[in-house]
């Protein structure tokens, strides 16, 4: 790696662990304040490199003012397809913490995404007896390509009643008290989705059926795994634009 000058900024267990990672490749790096606390006296030179998920707009504004190279990986493909495998991992971990065998569960995955298709594959390598949920036809015809069980997403009310365990990864409301009264009394639900997530728990509670959020899944379960898919992205997206151009 070229770049040798790191800085980062506060975060989970994976800012930890990629901090170690990069002194391995022999680079420097410094950990800094929240922006709103730096002075410019304890700052890195210019030219720094600060990886970040998803920037705001004031820190964006702060990083060019002072010479940094901000350096936003989240919405890469690459990132996202290794960080949703990561999460699909740990998912079936948080199920198995519940008490749940993967084999022989009737399972649905709701979203054909860069989580819910590893988690599918992994599910049914598992022994489960897997379905998986999409919107767009060509998603639900690639499901069944591989031999899953494809659905619609707006349309589960005949699939639910026949599931156990239930991983959603869609960020949008797609199980609310109906379609949670659908399930089994006995059934798992696992939200995986970002903010506002798409299962009602109120709802969930309020109908005796088990849901749980689970958000950040790599960074609090696997956080060196979850810091590796962060030093790949932004080890290719150096070698893509070596001076931030």
């Amino acid at each position: 790696m070229k770049q040798k000058m790191f800085a980062l900024l506060p975060g989970d267990r994976r800012q930890a662990a990629l901090c170690a990672l990069l002194e391995d490749a022999g680079c420097t790096v410094q950990l800094l304040p929240p922006p709103e606390q730096w002075g410019r006296e304890n700052l890195p030179p210019p030219g720094t490199v600060i990886p970040v998920a998803n920037a705001t707009a004031a820190l964006r504004d702060r990083c060019a003012a002072l010479g940094f190279r901000l350096l936003e990986y989240g919405r890469r493909p690459d990132f996202m397809a290794e960080n949703g495998a990561v999460t699909a991992e740990n998912a079936l971990r948080v199920a198995m913490e519940e008490g749940r065998l993967l084999r022989g569960s009737r399972a649905l995955v709701i979203g054909w995404g860069n989580i819910g298709k590893p988690l599918a594959l992994l599910l049914r390598a598992a022994g489960a007896d897997t379905a998986v949920s999409a919107r767009r036809g060509v998603h639900r015809a690639q499901i069944a390509a591989l031999g899953l069980r494809p659905a619609r997403t707006d349309a589960l009310e005949a699939l639910l009643p026949t599931r156990d365990l239930v991983f959603n990864t869609v960020p949008a409301p797609v199980l609310g008290r109906a379609q949670l009264e659908l399930l089994p009394p006995e059934a798992a639900v696992i939200d995986l989705a970002s903010a506002p997530g798409g299962v009602d728990l109120d709802a969930a509670r309020e109908c005796g059926r088990r849901a749980l959020p689970a958000l950040a899944l790599p960074g609090r379960m696997t956080p060196r795994p979850a810091a590796e898919a962060i030093l790949h992205a932004v080890c290719a997206a150096l070698e893509e634009d070596p001076d931030g151009a």
